[in-house]
């Protein structure tokens, strides 16, 4: 009998925050005996053009996807998109607009540590990030390529975490729109890492705004919380996916394929699409 199919639906490449060519993250999915994998970089959909000969090839279905920043209440929420068309006009003029917003938040953040005696410059930050979505994982490298700090989490527990001095929010739009977003390109909105937000009820709006999914398996929840958010999911009728939120080596975290989700889901998420475009 034929192992199960997985699929992995969170994955970085170096078009945003990881430090992985997307040709690579899909040898590390083969590797992984993966059947579907969705890159989801930050604002930035360039690395799944890159991967789709190398995944062809390999035999492993490549979903369109990306993870798209919004604001709520001071705290960052992030939404996935799966299955989006990448054409669509809205949606690339939203990106434009977001990798701009981007550059002009690094200089933020820059400014920001030097009135805490932190000194890094935003150029460095942003050659490190090259051609891609540049991100609070690329302060972290240059602090800690400064030695600032001795690790890269604690980039985040001591400079660009919420309530830090360097915090700055990824982008001022409200999770409403960017839902609707996603929803007009034809894509499946889904909450990613939901324990990173402060508490359910967001989780209850954001379905009234149109939220189909919800992240319930992924590398920072521990048993007790993916049963929890499994909890969620059926409660409001959400569609349940999961991924490892692979980086490479810009974040400490688990391996491509550490975190999978039976392909039947992937379907799920593909039915969705069809009944509502």
């Amino acid at each position: 009998m034929p192992p199960a199919k997985t699929a992995d639906l969170h994955l970085h490449t170096f078009y945003s925050d990881g430090t992985d060519a997307p040709e690579r993250v899909v040898e590390l999915a083969k590797a992984a005996g993966l059947s579907a994998i969705a890159i989801t970089d930050h604002d930035n959909t360039e690395a799944c053009a890159v991967a789709e000969p190398a995944a062809r090839r390999a035999g492993i279905e490549l979903i369109p996807g990306i993870e798209m920043s919004a604001s709520v209440e001071a705290q960052d929420v992030h939404v996935l998109g799966l299955f989006l068309d990448f054409g669509h006009p809205p949606l690339v003029a939203h990106l434009t607009e977001q990798q701009a917003r981007r550059v002009r938040r690094v200089h933020e953040m820059v400014r920001r540590l030097s009135e805490v005696g932190v000194r890094i410059s935003a150029a460095e930050v942003l050659e490190l990030a090259a051609l891609g979505t540049v991100g609070r994982p690329h302060v972290a490298r240059i602090l800690l390529k400064h030695g600032y700090i001795s690790s890269l989490p604690e980039a985040f527990s001591k400079y660009l975490g919420p309530d830090n001095p360097g915090f700055v929010p990824g982008s001022p739009m409200p999770p409403s729109r960017i839902i609707r977003l996603i929803l007009e390109a034809g894509g499946v909105p889904v909450l990613a890492h939901p324990v990173y937000l402060k508490g359910d009820a967001f989780i209850d709006a954001f379905t009234r705004d149109g939220l189909a999914g919800l992240e319930v398996y992924h590398s920072s929840h521990t048993p007790e919380q993916v049963r929890h958010y499994e909890g969620v999911a059926d409660r409001l009728k959400l569609l349940k996916t999961g991924g490892s939120d692979y980086h490479g080596e810009s974040k400490e975290g688990l391996p491509v394929g550490a975190v999978t989700i039976p392909y039947e889901l992937v379907e799920s998420l593909r039915q969705w699409t069809s009944r509502n475009r």
